[in-house]
């Protein structure tokens, strides 16, 4: 054989899809979190990137399972729940009240995983929810949100959102991967919006990080404030003093 055709033959691979479309190609995924199994329907097809269960999903539930306190006798939403997992974990863990909420498309597929496997004895509200227009019914205890930052999603507009859902005893637990420098700048603008953000967990497998973010009150605030006054006040009383200085020496005598 030729150099050529053995080139040519080495070219012949057999094509695998990868992964993770092979994941999202699927009907259904089944999922164990601790003791307990779920058998999740996707869409990916009709619903896109609300209509498959994602790592960061998976992470966050997984995390819930192994923290109930921070869901129990609390009032939860998610928001961009997709398949709505964390949702169906919080209902196994004394959640108080349960709103899980997506774009209108994403809804029906939503509340069918959500009646399939959630607790039924759990007070789960499920509707849609546009964070542009749509105002919600109530300030909550606990926010979740998993893979929220992607594509063309403004961040003023979330954080608008965490605004507006929360008060100063409102915690909200961000699940996502770093994977571009905007999803860091999303997190740095949260800083600069007066909410205390904190990586809580980082999950190797998944490459996934959980963020746990706190309005912070009006008296942090303040601080914060004085605090950047006070540095302010030191970095332009240095410069007077070595403009000070400097002029002081050209007025010496040679």
């Amino acid at each position: 054989m030729s150099d050529m055709g053995r080139e040519h033959c080495s070219a012949l691979v057999p094509y695998a899809k990868p992964t993770i479309l092979r994941e999202f190609s699927t009907d259904h995924r089944t999922v164990t979190i601790g003791e307990r199994t779920f058998r999740l329907r996707q869409n990916w097809q009709q619903n896109g990137v609300a209509g498959v269960i994602w790592d960061s999903g998976i992470v966050l539930a997984r995390y819930i399972s192994e923290h109930p306190e921070l869901v129990a006798n609390r009032t939860v939403l998610e928001l961009g729940a997709g398949l709505g997992l964390p949702s169906i974990l919080s209902s196994y863990h004394n959640a108080k009240i349960i709103h899980a909420t997506d774009r209108i498309s994403a809804i029906s597929l939503l509340e069918e995983n959500i009646r399939r496997n959630a607790n039924n004895d759990c007070d789960i509200e499920i509707f849609a929810f546009d964070w542009n227009v749509d105002k919600l019914p109530q300030k909550y205890q606990i926010i979740l949100g998993a893979d929220l930052i992607y594509g063309g999603i403004t961040f003023e507009s979330l954080i608008k959102l965490f605004r507006d859902a929360s008060d100063s005893n409102t915690v909200i637990y961000l699940c996502s991967k770093i994977r571009y420098q905007r999803d860091q700048d999303f997190y740095d603008q949260l800083l600069r919006e007066h909410f205390d953000v904190r990586e809580i967990f980082y999950e190797t497998e998944f490459a996934v990080n959980i963020f746990e973010i706190k309005k912070l009150t009006s008296y942090c605030n303040k601080i914060i404030c004085n605090a950047f006054s006070f540095t302010e006040f030191l970095f332009e009383y240095r410069k007077k003093f070595i403009l000070s200085m400097c002029w002081n020496r050209t007025q010496m005598p040679n």
